[in-house]
């Protein structure tokens, strides 16, 4: 199954630059992080211990994701996460040492909250860009002086507001 993640952005979203900040983010992690290009999409292919005795001991992260941008939307879609190590984990620390067993689970679980981590800082690092706009609403885009006009809130005029009176005059 995989994990998809959707989020509004700017019409001049650069995917580069932010597919370039992302890769940083989790190279300073200690991630292999390789960045490929196609079209109008960025794929960027997430690995962490994933070799030699980290595969037995399950220990290994890995995950892809797909980068589009589609109607102002950045989509990014995990695919290919690394679940081969921790089931050879889950078999070896069943049949042979019970060790390993305990770090495949320790790697299930980090691998299944890889692709939410990674879409949390997705949305951090495009909202430090400036380049996420606020929610959007009826009066998304309207200028502040229209919606002035617009308020159906009672004003004060020179009698004292409009509307019904309080009959306790306000005391409780």
């Amino acid at each position: 199954m995989a994990d998809t993640v959707f989020f509004n952005v700017a019409p001049d979203f650069n995917l580069q630059m932010f597919a370039g900040q992302l890769a940083e983010k989790y190279r300073m992690e200690g991630f292999s992080v390789s960045v490929a290009e196609f079209n109008n999409s960025v794929v960027l292919t997430f690995d962490k211990n994933t070799g030699g005795i980290n595969m037995l001991l399950g220990l290994g992260l890995g995950i892809k994701a797909t980068c589009t941008i589609v109607n102002g939307v950045l989509n990014i879609t995990f695919s290919d996460a690394e679940w081969t190590g921790k089931i050879i984990g889950l078999c070896v620390g069943w049949f042979i040492c019970f060790v390993p067993f305990i770090t495949a689970i320790i790697g299930c679980v980090k691998q299944s909250q890889l692709p939410k981590n990674i879409g949390n800082d997705a949305i951090v690092i495009a909202s430090q860009q400036g380049n996420q706009p606020p929610a959007g609403g009826p009066f998304y885009g309207v200028p502040v002086r229209s919606l002035r006009a617009r308020s159906t809130v009672p004003q004060p005029g020179p009698q004292g507001p409009q509307g019904p009176q309080d009959p306790n005059n306000g005391q409780f």
